[in-house]
């Protein structure tokens, strides 16, 4: 039990349980409050109750901190950052279009230190690189670079208000039923620790199939993770070479993801700008194989 003195006083109960007890997040006291975990003269008060003399705080909880995840160090090489320029499709004072190939992150992650945006940044002098999007590590294809913050901000304002345009090719497993169409479903994604229902739209049609294959483009009108290859999946036609939503009798036989970024279209100081690349080596030679 606590006793207040004149030092806390008229302190809010939350401050007052932070200053005692460390960084605690708001949303576990206020839990712990409305429970009665936490009382002041043996009774429940809100988190905005103010401190008085001579109160009396009883405290029932116990806290534990999640460890913190180990940080991964990464530093690119030169020669790292001499074969990821191979890649620049575009570039000016404002953004830079770039080709991703399959295989290698876009950001850092606890899997995959390696990533374009550390070897674009540690290697630039005159600028500084920002994402404004992203693509799977997987994925092959364009994406969009800003190269200034102003940029980066139109880009990601263009990107919430559903001006930019991506175009997407897959190879997908099995023979799609309708040749074109939109697929609308309800997709359960992990955001900010907490699983959470996110509705996904993509519109697509069918460029060419046979009874084991599908040859698609895809236009995703909504951004969420993992949003086509999710979508085909949960219709029973997953892209060839996915190995986290794939059905077991389709056999991917070792491919690489058969994703690409195809096409993108924004806006650049009033003007359409739009930019395509065919997809890779494996891409095709899989579409040969198929007799696609």
């Amino acid at each position: 039990m606590f006793v207040i003195n004149n030092e806390f006083l008229n302190t809010r109960i939350d401050k007052w349980l932070k200053h005692k007890m460390g960084k605690i997040p708001q949303s576990f006291l206020e839990k712990s409050l409305r429970s009665g975990k936490i009382k002041v003269n043996n009774k429940k008060i809100k988190s905005s109750y103010k401190l008085q003399q001579n109160d009396e705080i009883i405290i029932n909880i116990n806290y534990e901190k999640t460890p913190e995840r180990k940080k991964f160090l990464y530093s690119p090489s030169i020669e790292e950052h001499q074969e990821i320029k191979k890649n620049i499709i575009f570039e000016n004072h404002d953004y830079m279009i770039f080709n991703k190939p399959s295989g290698i992150s876009v950001q850092s992650g606890t899997k995959s230190p390696k990533n374009i945006i550390d070897i674009l940044n540690k290697f630039s002098e005159e600028k500084k690189y920002f994402l404004v999007h992203r693509i799977d590590k997987e994925t092959s294809g364009l994406i969009l670079f800003a190269c200034n913050k102003t940029f980066a901000q139109d880009f990601s304002s263009q990107f919430r208000e559903k001006i930019i345009k991506k175009n997407y090719l897959a190879i997908l497993h099995g023979s799609l039923s309708i040749n074109e169409g939109m697929l609308e479903h309800d997709l359960l994604i992990k955001d900010k620790n907490k699983i959470k229902n996110f509705k996904a739209e993509t519109t697509f049609f069918v460029l060419s199939k046979n009874k084991n294959f599908s040859y698609v483009q895809a236009s995703p009108i909504t951004g969420r993770k993992h949003q086509i290859r999710q979508q085909f999946f949960k219709i029973n036609n997953p892209i060839v070479g996915d190995d986290k939503f794939y059905i077991p009798h389709y056999k991917n036989h070792n491919h690489p993801l058969m994703l690409h970024s195809h096409e993108i279209n924004f806006t650049y100081k009033g003007k359409n700008k739009s930019y395509k690349i065919d997809p890779p080596l494996e891409f095709k030679k899989f579409l040969i194989e198929a007799n696609l």
